[in-house]
């Protein structure tokens, strides 16, 4: 934890979360990639963030971009050159965090924040979580909302997947709506987190039941 660094660069990508012990695939303009070289030499440690769009009011068409206030930080395992204009950065979670405060950029334009990792330390357990969970009703859960989604799932992963990698893979391959995602995110316990997880997948599988059968 002590070799964390309390103030990251930032870098926010729409819909998507990253969670500890997870890869994220994130894709960067070749001009985002030059502006966070000179940090992934110095600590290769950056914060993952959704942006949360807060409409200007009497304003068409206008947005202020704000933050959501919890994130995650993240170590660029490898870099992959696409073309001449892209970047795909693969960023493995560390540690969640909370907003401190948000600086101003740099001479480089590189945003940055100031965060606390206090409220996120099981992050950083080594040890497998365990609690009795009804897996079983997981699995039917799953199996109807990807049934909607029109998915096919590799269910022998899913099924030998440590119940804490699982909750954090599906909080962010899932199509859930941002705010869903986000919430999961500030979970702090993996129990409540699994918990969030089947009524957020019930809830998605009824309303597209609903709609479903709206349209027929």
């Amino acid at each position: 934890m002590e070799k964390l660094p309390s103030i990251l660069p930032v870098f926010r990508v729409r819909s998507t979360i990253l969670m500890p012990k997870a890869q994220l695939p994130v894709v960067m303009s070749e001009n985002d990639y030059l502006g966070f070289s000179s940090e992934i030499i110095k600590n290769n440690v950056i914060a993952i963030v959704q942006p949360k769009p807060i409409f200007m009011k009497g304003a068409r068409n206008k947005e202020l971009i704000h933050s959501f206030k919890t994130g995650c930080a993240g170590e660029i395992t490898d870099i992959n050159f696409i073309g001449s204009e892209e970047v795909v950065v693969n960023i493995y979670g560390i540690c969640r965090f909370e907003i401190v405060d948000e600086l101003p950029p740099d001479n480089s334009g590189i945003e940055r924040v100031s965060v606390s990792y206090e409220k996120f330390l099981v992050d950083m357990d080594k040890e497998d979580t365990n609690f009795d969970f009804d897996k079983k009703k997981l699995m039917s859960a799953l199996d109807v909302y990807f049934k909607n989604l029109e998915i096919s799932p590799n269910w022998t992963e899913i099924e030998r997947t440590p119940v804490k990698i699982l909750v954090s893979a599906l909080a962010m391959a899932c199509p859930f709506h941002p705010s869903e995602k986000q919430s999961l995110l500030e979970i702090v316990s993996v129990e409540d987190m699994f918990n969030m997880m089947m009524k957020i997948v019930e809830m998605n599988s009824f309303d597209r039941y609903n709609t479903a059968n709206t349209v027929n």
